[in-house]
């Protein structure tokens, strides 16, 4: 029958002709729409998979522009490993995860190692898992580190600490009366000049 068809109708055969996404209808995407064979339900499940597909191709355009541009901003250094895992996060989260980076292991070029490994803790995290003699988690993946250090920003910006001068508490905790103010400043205006152009 392909032969049949194929010798008969050569280029007017409807699989050789790609319909584009925008104009995809019940038509092109069931002929027996065109005999009213087709039911409510059927209609419905076709059209939430084109959505769905839709949805997605968009997400991960914006997660591909994402990434392209936290690349080109951190060149080298070693946080450019964990670029494709931050991209993906929330734009909120992954700006502090790329500021406060910044600040804190200038993109991990000082940040903490254990038996000669680099712990992938570019933040200064402390956490319960795999402390290092100072204190640090020592994270066993790229992947495991901005888990954990996005979760924790993402917890902290539910409770609307949604700015770097309300995420100052990552340096100081519950408050930064021990430290001295120009330290605190300085701390808010280097985490901001990433933050702000990130979230432009």
């Amino acid at each position: 029958m392909r032969l049949f068809f194929y010798a008969f109708f050569k280029n007017n055969a409807l699989a050789q002709k790609p319909v584009p996404l925008e104009k995809i209808n019940w038509k092109t995407l069931d002929p027996l729409e065109k005999i009213g064979q087709n039911s409510v339900k059927q209609k419905e499940n076709y059209l939430k998979r084109c959505s769905e597909y839709s949805n997605s191709n968009q997400t991960e355009k914006k997660i591909k522009l994402k990434e392209e541009r936290y690349t080109s901003l951190v060149g080298g250094y070693p946080i450019k490993t964990m670029i494709p895992t931050i991209a993906r996060q929330d734009k909120h989260v992954s700006a502090f995860l790329i500021s406060i980076a910044k600040k804190e292991s200038d993109w991990g070029v000082y940040s903490p190692h254990k038996y000669g490994k680099d712990c992938y803790n570019y933040w200064g995290y402390r956490g319960s898992y795999n402390p290092t003699i100072s204190g640090y988690s020592c994270f066993d993946t790229p992947e495991q580190a901005v888990a954990t250090v996005g979760g924790r920003i993402k917890k902290l910006i539910s409770k609307k600490i949604n700015t770097p001068k309300r995420m100052v508490v990552w340096k100081c905790g519950s408050s930064c009366a021990n430290f001295p103010a120009n330290d605190v400043q300085k701390w808010i205006s280097d985490v901001s000049l990433y933050y702000n152009q990130l979230n432009s």
